[in-house]
Formats: structure tokens, sequence, C-alpha cells
């Protein structure tokens, strides 16, 4: 099956997000639904790395997200030698990628807001910066790792 375009992909995660998916969620969903992978644990698996992983201020969740689309094209089944590059090389170029483009990778950071308090939880909720900021941390991973696979093959 073809790869969907990364238009495409990116508007699916647009969409998803603006479902009120987590940001992890419609990452790992964008991604799956572009390489052509549909499952019952999609998005199950990635909900608790949401904001944060589960609001803790951790990695972004879009992140994280990302790497596991990643890990759909690249991850292993078994234990075997490696011949060229690591299967975990790609998720260090999202990595590296992402705080290239937008200069930090845990969520606080990006955000501004600890999330883990709810006075700055209620901040974020009442400046929409879910909209504002979470959704476009949501297109940079996905675009950044549909480029990733697209240079990869």
């Amino acid at each position: 099956m073809p790869m969907l375009s990364r238009e495409e992909t990116l508007k699916l995660a647009e969409t998803y997000a603006g479902q009120r998916f987590l940001c992890s969620e419609s990452c790992l969903m964008a991604l799956a639904k572009c390489q052509g992978l549909e499952s019952p644990l999609i998005p199950r698996i990635a909900t608790g790395f949401g904001a944060g992983i589960g609001r803790s201020g951790e990695i972004c969740g879009a992140v994280t997200g990302a790497v596991m689309g990643l890990s759909i094209r690249y991850g292993r089944d078994k234990v075997e030698p490696t011949k060229d590059r690591r299967p975990y090389w790609y998720a260090t170029e999202l990595l590296k990628r992402f705080n290239s483009e937008l200069g930090e990778l845990r969520c606080p950071a990006l955000l501004g807001l600890d999330l883990a308090k709810p006075e700055e939880y209620e901040e974020y909720i009442r400046r929409n910066l879910w909209l504002h900021n979470c959704t476009r941390y949501i297109l940079s991973a996905t675009g950044i790792a549909w480029d990733i696979i697209k240079e990869n093959g």
C-alpha cells in the first residue's frame, strides 16, 4: 500500500487533534494510517504518553507519538545483529530535529506551564494552548517523522 502524502498525514493529525485525541494519540494515529496500519491498539497504546507522559512534564507527547509512528516502520520483531543503522536511530533523529525546530523536548518548557499544577493547567485551558501550541507540536512531530520515513524508505 502506498504511503499517504505529507499533506494528507498532517491533515489527519490535525483532524485527530481537533477531535481532542491527545497529542501522542494524534501523532501515532496519523502516522499509522499514513503507513496503512490499522489496529484496535491504536490509539490506546499512546494514551499514557499525553502531556509529557501522564501529565508529568517529561518529553512532549507529540514526540512520543511520533516515535511510536516511526517504530511501526523501523521497529524490530526479533533480536538480530544489525548490519546498518540501529532501529532506534530514527527516534534519535526525530528528537534532534524536533529540538532544533522548537528548541525544547519537554512539555513544560514548550508550553511555559506545568500541567501537573492545577492552577497552571487552568491557565493552559484559559489560554487555549491546545489549539495555539499543542496542535503546532503535533504537526511538527508528525511532519518530521513523515520526512524521516520518506528519506529512509
